[in-house]
């Protein structure tokens, strides 16, 4: 079975293609060309879709920023790229459901090595046998796809 991992953003998602614990593939797609990628991707396999869920955790609150200007305009925007996220993983969620695959919604994952691997490319690579290039989104796609639960 070939695991997928979604991590929903507002212009294009990052996703994974995992199989037997080894990555294959690391994209972004837009929202529109989801559906497409994974019939091509269904194609060829059984697919297990796992998407990082935002409506799965707390909402957010305000937290100490020392060094933002404007505290309330910096949380604020937090705020609302959250909704963003949980808005698009959301509309996601219910496509693909309704395109008949089988998904699994995930909470985001946290802790050190979610956090270094989303910011360190070498680290990521290192930890998962992953050589190419990736960016945080496909990062964090490929860590739901392995370890989502």
């Amino acid at each position: 079975m070939i695991v997928i991992g979604i991590d929903p953003d507002l212009t294009a998602s990052g996703v994974a293609v995992i199989h037997n614990g080894r990555i294959l593939e690391l994209d972004r797609i837009p929202f529109t060309g989801m559906t497409k990628w994974l019939s091509y991707q269904s194609a060829l396999n059984d697919l297990l879709i796992k998407i990082e869920d935002p409506n799965l955790i707390k909402p957010t609150f305000p937290r100490m920023m020392p060094t933002a200007r404007n505290k309330q305009a910096v949380s604020n925007r937090i705020s609302q790229n959250v909704g963003q996220v949980k808005a698009v993983a959301t509309l996601l969620i219910e496509t693909i459901t309704a395109a008949g695959y089988q998904v699994k919604c995930c909470r985001p994952l946290v802790g050190g090595h979610k956090a270094m691997c989303k910011k360190d490319a070498a680290y990521f690579n290192k930890l998962t046998g992953w050589a190419g290039r990736s960016n945080e989104d496909c990062r964090d796609a490929a860590l739901i796809a392995l370890f989502g639960v």
